[in-house]
């Protein structure tokens, strides 16, 4: 075996050890989360041959290969993109966007590891500023116990493509009680999303109505019996000061951390100071909705650009 062989072999071995670890601990923490496991998915995938298969495609080379696309202004480059999308295997997809007419060789400007694809949209922000939207499916049935799938909404922002919003269209998760030491049967969560892009004043709104339902059942196949359920209602809107999609702005009471998710954990990352100010953007409180001992957080966006979480009870909200 020679020494580039070895290489990517223990690169394989190393990346599929992180999965696994990766896996159990979003198992166990009970809750699929969207940001970690797009970063799992395209973990170790940013080759050429990626790019050289979007290329094929683009140039009409790509003969029998299934793929999704979408046409529209996304980029500064002159006229419409050309924005083309290729689920590869199971786990992950390619997302690209060429410049060039008909009758011009396609470019491409930026590209993309995804999981795999099922939609692709072009969507108005605001006047003369579309985003792309895409919907991604997450299957982890095998060696664990979810199937979700999730709009992410791209932006074109200093010469590449920026996510600005990423909410699950459904998810089906179940885990047995004896994984968490807590008895016998199986548990779960059902989400169903439903999504409404519209505009107000010009700029892009996205509400949503979530249907959540935590279950039981004595085996995975079983009869379920509902243990609690909710609706949650949100609202989204294109807010050019944060270059984000915001719920609303918060100020924080006190000096807190932002934390970055690793596994079922939060972890400290920044320390912000009492008074700043940051967008809103997304209500992360499904886990401690499920077990009221676990901490409920926000998902926020500081001034300089960082995401993170934030404890809920350290901020105070305001509307846009």
């Amino acid at each position: 075996m020679d020494m580039d062989n070895r290489w990517r072999w223990l690169r394989a071995v190393v990346i599929f050890a992180v999965a696994v670890i990766v896996c159990w601990q979003r198992s166990a923490a009970m809750e699929v989360n969207v940001y970690e496991a797009h970063a799992l998915a395209v973990m170790g995938h940013a080759s050429l041959e990626d790019r050289e298969i979007l290329e094929e495609i683009a140039s009409g080379r790509g003969t029998g290969i299934h793929y999704l696309q979408a046409e529209g202004d996304v980029a500064p480059a002159a006229g419409e993109e050309k924005v083309i999308g290729v689920s590869l295997s199971k786990d992950r997809g390619l997302l690209g966007v060429f410049a060039g007419g008909e009758q011009q060789q396609p470019l491409l400007l930026a590209w993309l590891n995804t999981l795999p694809l099922q939609e692709i949209r072009i969507v108005e922000l605001e006047k003369d500023h579309n985003a792309i939207l895409i919907r991604e499916l997450l299957d982890e049935r095998f060696g664990a116990y979810f199937l979700s799938s999730f709009y992410s909404l791209y932006n074109w922002q200093d010469g590449a493509l920026q996510e600005i919003w990423r909410k699950v269209c459904v998810n089906e998760q179940q885990w047995n009680r004896r994984w968490l030491f807590k008895g016998e049967g199986w548990q779960g969560i059902s989400e169903e999303l439903e999504a409404d892009f519209g505009s107000k004043d010009g700029r892009l709104v996205i509400r949503t109505i979530c249907q959540q339902t935590h279950w039981s059942a004595p085996a995975a196949a079983a009869a379920r019996t509902t243990i609690q359920s909710r609706t949650l209602t949100q609202t989204y809107r294109w807010e050019p000061e944060w270059q984000a999609m915001a719920m609303a702005e918060g100020t924080l009471s006190k000096a807190a951390y932002l934390k970055e998710r690793q596994g079922n954990k939060y972890v400290n990352s920044l320390q912000l100071a009492a008074g700043e100010l940051v967008a809103v953007l997304e209500d992360e409180g499904l886990q401690a909705w499920i077990n009221p001992q676990e901490a409920a957080y926000w998902r926020v966006k500081t001034k300089s650009g960082q995401t993170g979480y934030i404890l809920k009870d350290c901020l105070e909200i305001r509307s846009l």
